[in-house]
């Protein structure tokens, strides 16, 4: 997170690097790639064309991905020298008009550096051209979903009236995991992207279908969010160029119209993992081992709902290798009986699964092709160190018919408390007391107390915090802490500061002034 609080000279700008480290080179390379597309920005914005202005600034925007750049400060310190600045120097209504394309489409830092360097011209006289208050004025049209049958993912669009023009987003989605926006695009063709969406649906695992715009919100909001704060350096650069177009389009999309997507609940599950042990699909298994068999049923039952509209058994080939070798290995200790039982009960799952939802015979095979790489891999995923580091942290919670969602919340939480070490050899785990308290000693035990504690003190009372977010499924301490780190405070300062506070206050948006100065100390 950012702590910039002020647009700062081209020389000192937030986040700036030593010469010669590869911080600095690449910010070097990003400038230079930005110099050479300027041009064609400001061209964009004389013309007033506002999609391509937008389209413009935020490719602009992108550059230090280009350059390798995926630090946050770096790239608001870039775009701070290569645009804010470059339009405060210019003192024209064209670059009156960018500092507002940035105000509307920029990080919350970057909106405050434009706005403020936006005031600086006009208190100069400059001042932007009419057409800047249509900036973002879009008018929402139709949109439309692409589906697979399995449920792994699905892209979303939704078309846009924009003055004179028209112009659609499209959001791929990732349904494997926690829903998460992979690919972003913009098409200035909306009747061209409306069209091929159709043409999908003759696809042979594909479909397509209208949908409102209210819902068209809902399957993309969450998951663009969540891209947008775990920025993956995988991704295209267009899709990091359109993330915050595609965000500020989506919030002009109405809010739901219907009722909320179903929740399935604890119940629910039960009652599907009863059906599929008494089913005749499931025969063999449970008479091979009938525990392990019903270990799987609710490992695989409880992944398939765990989000809302996701029903159990809700599964694809992707969401399958998903389960085996990513939410397993990091969640469950299993046993030896259970590992030699996983592929047959996996695999009469599965076929009970296609069969619950009425799958063709073409895809169910399709369904359960990607299950024997699994299975061959599945050990190597299980026994992987950073798996066991991972399960450490819910080896306690981890029920085979727990709540996922509550499962990933809890290891969010517990993780901010204490982050995965980058090298474990020879550092202690996470799942005991004893451990925790050895982490809290070896991180802040030579951390300068606040006035009036010492360094043992100091440590219990860091040690007491790490407890409480440990163990907080209410989510108390952490939804504060949460709150400071939104503002820019790292997670060190953070616990410094709920070190140094009552419990009492924790639940108050921000800590009192004079504690956070006394608490930060390190």
């Amino acid at each position: 997170m950012s702590k910039a609080a002020g647009r700062a000279p081209a020389s000192t700008a937030a986040g700036r690097a030593p010469a010669g480290t590869p911080a600095e080179s690449g910010r070097i390379e990003a400038d230079a790639i930005a110099r050479r597309m300027l041009d064609s920005l400001w061209a964009s914005v004389a013309d007033g064309d506002l999609l391509r202005a937008e389209l413009e600034t935020a490719t602009c925007m992108a550059v230090p991905h280009v350059a390798g750049q995926h630090d946050p400060e770096e790239i608001e310190a870039f775009v701070s020298n290569a645009l804010v600045d470059k339009a405060v120097a210019r003192q024209t209504p064209d670059a009156a008009a960018l500092l507002r394309v940035l105000m509307s489409l920029g990080t919350p830092n970057i909106k405050q550096l434009a706005s403020r360097a936006l005031a600086e011209l006009t208190g100069g006289g400059v001042y932007p051209p009419e057409w800047v208050t249509e900036i973002g004025k879009v008018t929402p049209g139709q949109a439309w979903r692409r589906y697979d049958v399995f449920g792994d993912d699905e892209a979303v669009a939704a078309t846009f009236s924009y003055g004179e023009t028209e112009h659609a987003i499209v959001v791929q989605v990732d349904l494997t995991g926690i829903p998460i926006a992979t690919a972003v695009g913009v098409a200035s063709s909306a009747p061209g992207l409306v069209e091929a969406m159709q043409r999908i649906a003759d696809e042979d695992f594909d479909r397509a279908e209208q949908i409102s715009l209210a819902e068209a919100r809902r399957r993309t909001e969450a998951p663009l969010a969540l891209c947008d704060r775990e920025r993956d350096p995988s991704l295209g650069t267009d899709t990091v160029a359109y993330l915050p177009i595609a965000k500020s389009r989506v919030r002009r999309l109405p809010a739901a119209d219907t009722e909320p997507a179903a929740e399935f609940t604890a119940a629910d599950r039960a009652a599907a993992v009863d059906d599929f042990m008494k089913s005749p699909l499931a025969a063999d298994a449970v008479a091979a081992d009938e525990d392990s068999t019903r270990f799987w049923a609710q490992v695989l039952t409880g992944y398939s709902s765990r989000v809302p509209g996701e029903p159990p058994a809700q599964v694809g080939p992707r969401k399958l290798v998903h389960i085996l070798l990513g939410h397993v290995p990091n969640t469950f200790d299993i046993s030896a009986a259970q590992r030699e039982h996983l592929q047959a009960a996996a695999t009469a799952w599965a076929r009970w699964s296609a069969a619950q939802r009425e799958l063709t015979e073409a895809e169910t095979a399709r369904l359960l092709e990607s299950l024997p790489d699994a299975f061959s891999r599945f050990d190597a995923a299980y026994d992987d160190p950073d798996s066991a580091t991972i399960r450490g942290y819910v080896t306690d919670l981890s029920a085979s018919d727990a709540d996922v969602s509550w499962l990933s919340r809890s290891v969010g939480r517990r993780m901010f408390a204490l982050p995965v070490l980058e090298f474990r050899d020879g550092q202690p785990a996470v799942a005991t007391p004893a451990e925790r308290r050895s982490r809290v000693e070896a991180e802040f035990g030579g951390c300068n107390p606040p006035a009036g504690l010492t360094s043992e003190q100091l440590v219990d009372a860091v040690y007491g915090v790490i407890e409480e977010l440990w163990h907080d499924d209410a989510n108390t301490t952490f939804d504060v802490a949460r709150r400071l780190f939104a503002e820019g405070i790292d997670r060190h300062d953070i616990i410094h500061r709920l070190a140094g506070s009552p419990a009492a206050t924790r639940s108050m948006s921000v800590l009192p002034a004079e504690l956070s100065a006394r608490s930060m100390s390190s």
